[in-house]
């Protein structure tokens, strides 16, 4: 009997110990599951949300130069000067979004990014609104015009940041260096911009000519205040879905300047010194020549066609047939890169 009975204990300890371990390993399973690499799902988010981001911009960017000649109609000079100090708002400030972005974490830099983006082109079609009820010349006026050029321009710092964070850093990041991963992830990101720039200014054209241009400045801020949330939301999902997202950049072994002291360490160690200590340079800036053709129909060729009597309408589609070379150019590079590989 007394074998028995300590058979029977031990038959009891064990099953014991056995149930007392299946919450620990359900608990591992759990865990395993929420650390587990998903990386198709993550660049399924990355490219969500870099579609409702650009769609945003693309339509602001189309609609602007619209918008600041039906501000000042008798000539082209507020349309220049809006091209010109978002030029060089993006010139000056280039650098120094490369540094922010390089020491923040990588999801609050996006957001960051985004929120500067999406907010800027909001308050510079408000102001842009305002001034359009305006008397125009007067004080107020200029002061509105001044406020949606200023706006206007703080938008596109924010846009190529947030194309510098979302289309270069999270992208080569999340195809942990394999060139042919990133030149698919790279020609997707671009098709996705290309159908924003074919497709979002029909739609602001159309708005701008069959309802009227204050319900296209409507349209356009309630968007980039809509999707501000979902950009990020989206940015959110695809850190948790990649393990490389996650893990935090490498840190700079300098120490750390603040005030004028790190400004004109900046100014002598900034991005621009880097930049022309590249190889590659003189081909950017060969590229970055192309830009000043005339004939781009850009911002002040938009507004100039317009100035001669083309409805929005029309402009939007031939601003987006335009788009049309460069998104099957991006259905081609996959192939090309294939076929040639890196030479």
């Amino acid at each position: 009997m007394s074998t028995n009975e300590s058979e029977v204990q031990a038959l009891l300890q064990r099953t014991s110990r056995t149930n007392s371990e299946q919450p620990a390993a359900l608990e591992f399973q759990n865990n395993d599951f929420h650390t587990e690499d998903h990386p198709l799902y993550a660049k399924l988010a990355l490219y969500a949300s870099h579609a409702l981001s650009t769609w945003g911009q693309r339509m602001w960017e189309f609609a602007v130069g619209l918008i600041m000649l039906e501000l000042y109609p008798s000539s082209l000079v507020l349309v220049s000067t809006f091209g010109l100090a978002d030029g060089l708002a993006k010139v000056l400030s280039g650098s120094f979004v490369g540094g922010y972005i390089d020491k923040t974490a990588r999801l609050k830099a996006a957001c960051v990014m985004y929120i500067l983006q999406n907010s800027a082109v909001a308050l510079s079609a408000v102001t842009a609104l305002v001034g359009l009820n305006l008397e125009p010349k007067s004080s107020a006026f200029w002061a509105a015009a001044f406020f949606t050029i200023g706006f206007g321009s703080a938008s596109s710092v924010g846009a190529q940041g947030s194309a510098l964070s979302v289309e270069k850093e999270w992208s080569t990041t999340l195809c942990y260096g394999d060139s042919a991963a990133m030149a698919k992830l790279n020609s997707g990101m671009r098709a996705i911009d290309l159908t924003c720039l074919l497709l979002s200014p029909i739609a602001a054209g159309f708005l701008m000519t069959y309802t009227s241009i204050s319900t296209a400045i409507l349209v356009i801020t309630a968007w980039n205040l809509a999707a501000w949330a979902p950009e990020c939301y989206l940015l959110l999902c695809a850190h948790r879905l990649s393990s490389v997202l996650r893990q935090p950049k490498q840190s700079s072994s300098k120490q750390e300047q603040t005030g004028f002291t790190s400004l004109l360490l900046f100014l002598r160690e900034g991005g621009w010194a880097i930049y022309f200590k590249q190889s590659m340079w003189p081909a950017a800036l060969a590229l970055g020549l192309l830009y000043l053709t005339v004939l781009s129909l850009g911002l002040l060729m938009t507004a100039y066609l317009k100035w001669q009597g083309m409805t929005e309408a029309v402009l939007s589609v031939y601003r987006g047939a335009g788009a049309v070379s460069g998104l099957l150019a991006t259905v081609a590079f996959p192939t090309f890169h294939r076929v040639a590989g890196n030479a």
